[in-house]
């Protein structure tokens, strides 16, 4: 289906000045700033009737009593916001900007020997890495999951002083069945909304 006028001048303004676009929109509803260069990717995708830009991390360590927003989703022309989180037993929630204490133990975990250059993957999305601080260990769930596509999942105890690994387990999800994908009121399947991304 060819695009809407409003999308087609969107797309036709690239990417980057779509992206201010959304962090006008953005620090509109925040206290601080938030700029571009606090997050690891930044994806601009388009279907025939709307396009969205989303903001994300790739990895986040979250302590105790913590709760950050992970992930926000910028639409236009709607210029609707949804703000996703998660949690560590925390009430408040915040934008996520790691300290420098979170990135010590980001790297504690992640780059034990020192020997990984980008640890977070920046510049692409990748499947989400979140540490969680516990009492006395560090839970690391990893997860890459696609609804219809199936994926899979790892979690891993590991010690706060020595780094041990103290459990692990992992599994796959399931693709969706043909038969349990969305339909309508008459049975029939609902055909998902094609997104292009726009690199330029």
């Amino acid at each position: 289906m060819k695009p809407n006028e409003e999308v087609k001048k969107l797309i036709e303004l690239g990417r980057d000045h779509i992206i201010e676009l959304a962090l006008d929109k953005l620090n509109e509803q925040e206290v601080s700033e938030i700029l571009k260069e606090d997050f690891h990717f930044i994806t601009v995708k388009a279907s025939h009737k709307r396009v969205q830009v989303d903001f994300g991390y790739n990895v986040m360590y979250l302590p105790k009593n913590a709760s950050y927003y992970s992930g926000i989703l910028v639409e236009f022309p709607s210029l609707f916001v949804s703000k996703s989180s998660v949690s560590n037993d925390g009430e408040n929630t915040t934008f996520y900007q790691p300290t420098s204490e979170h990135l010590k133990v980001i790297n504690f975990l992640m780059n034990p020997n020192g020997t990984r250059t980008d640890i977070f993957n920046k510049g692409k999305r990748w499947s989400p890495t979140i540490i969680y601080e516990k009492e006395k260990h560090y839970l690391v769930d990893f997860s890459a999951r696609d609804p219809y596509l199936g994926g899979g999942f790892s979690e891993e105890e590991i010690d706060k002083e020595t780094g041990e690994v103290l459990s692990t387990l992992s599994g796959h999800y399931a693709r969706m069945p043909e038969d349990m994908l969305p339909t309508n009121l008459l049975g029939e399947k609902i055909e998902r909304e094609e997104f292009i991304e726009i690199r330029k």
